[in-house]
């Protein structure tokens, strides 16, 4: 009795043969090669490895001659064999251009499918996306996030072709509330999802259907503030209202430019200082001086804080660091040298 596995697979096969114009010519062509072989081996009295060798060859119109056939049936068989294998192969080297030209065409387009696991998915659009992308890779090359791929999603080719992106980055175009194109993405197996969509209404939908499809992360830029609970509510896992923040940072320009200047340097990879979460369990327990000064004599790097359920900056002095808790340090760029 055949398995029942054997059985679905033999059916999933036979799906896919009947829906792949490669396979089916593939086939074709493997079903002649060991037809002619069946035949050359029993006129010519020779092994099915050698006449399959010789099918092959022949159908292939290469003809080495090494192997030959020397009764009359075996050149017949040799006539159909070639006659047969011009149209055949002509067929299937046909089908294999136009499936790589199409598949050329479509990563062009930015309409192909990702396989990655684990990776980032930046879908949004206008200058956050390229902010987004290079903060993220300066974060990776100097090792404060894990090297993973990234993909970045376009809603459409015009804004694709606004923003250059690094050759190593893998863009995509297709409208961000689609399943389709949630799933070319490969939102399904990425580690984090990044939303900057420039509308809250569709950024909702997106987390919504992101979070349906993916464990992911989602980490969504709000424009207004009535729309940070709704997000939350569809399950976004932080919520940035960046237009918010920006207004912040205009308004203090006005009484403390020199704060700005600050809260810009130490929030971008590339200006000379950075702040960064980092675990130093030898460091619970202390009081926050001892921490701070072993700290920087050993690593050369600022204690501000620690970071439970929340931030705490500059604790009591004689405060001591819990077990458990996050260390925020602020350091020297990895690009302040250049």
């Amino acid at each position: 009795m055949i398995p029942l596995p054997l059985v679905r697979r033999l059916l999933k096969l036979r799906v896919k043969v009947g829906r792949s114009r490669l396979l089916q010519i593939a086939l074709v062509v493997l079903l002649l090669g060991v037809f002619f072989a069946a035949l050359f081996m029993y006129f010519e009295g020779v092994g099915f490895y050698t006449a399959f060798y010789w099918a092959v060859i022949t159908m292939a119109t290469i003809g080495y001659g090494d192997v030959t056939p020397h009764t009359a049936a075996g050149r017949a068989v040799a006539m159909v064999a070639a006659v047969a294998g011009i149209s055949t192969f002509t067929a299937l080297v046909s089908v294999l251009a136009e499936y790589f030209i199409s598949s050329s065409l479509r990563r062009l387009m930015g309409m192909h499918r990702v396989k990655f696991s684990g990776h980032y998915v930046i879908i949004g659009q206008g200058s956050t996306v390229p902010s987004c992308v290079n903060e993220l890779m300066s974060a990776i090359s100097g090792g404060d996030a894990e090297a993973r791929p990234i993909v970045v999603v376009f809603p459409d080719d015009g804004e694709r072709k606004k923003v250059d992106l690094p050759e190593d980055v893998e863009v995509l175009v297709g409208e961000p509330t689609s399943r389709e194109t949630l799933e070319r993405a490969g939102v399904g197996d990425a580690s984090y999802v990044i939303l900057a969509l420039e509308d809250d209404s569709k950024a909702v939908f997106t987390t919504l259907m992101v979070k349906r499809l993916s464990a992911a992360k989602v980490l969504v830029e709000a424009l207004n503030a009535e729309s940070v609970e709704l997000l939350t509510g569809a399950g976004a896992d932080r919520v940035i209202l960046s237009r918010s923040f920006a207004g912040r940072l205009l308004a203090s320009s006005i009484f403390e430019p020199e704060v700005v200047d600050v809260i810009d340097d130490i929030t971008t990879a590339l200006g000379r200082y950075d702040i960064s979460v980092i675990t130093r369990r030898d460091l619970w327990g202390l009081t926050y001086l001892d921490a701070l000064k072993k700290l920087q004599s050993e690593t050369g790097l600022f204690l501000l804080g620690y970071y439970t359920d929340a931030p705490v900056l500059s604790p009591d002095l004689d405060g001591r660091i819990p077990n458990g808790a996050r260390l925020i340090v602020i350091k020297p760029s990895a690009f302040s040298g250049k």
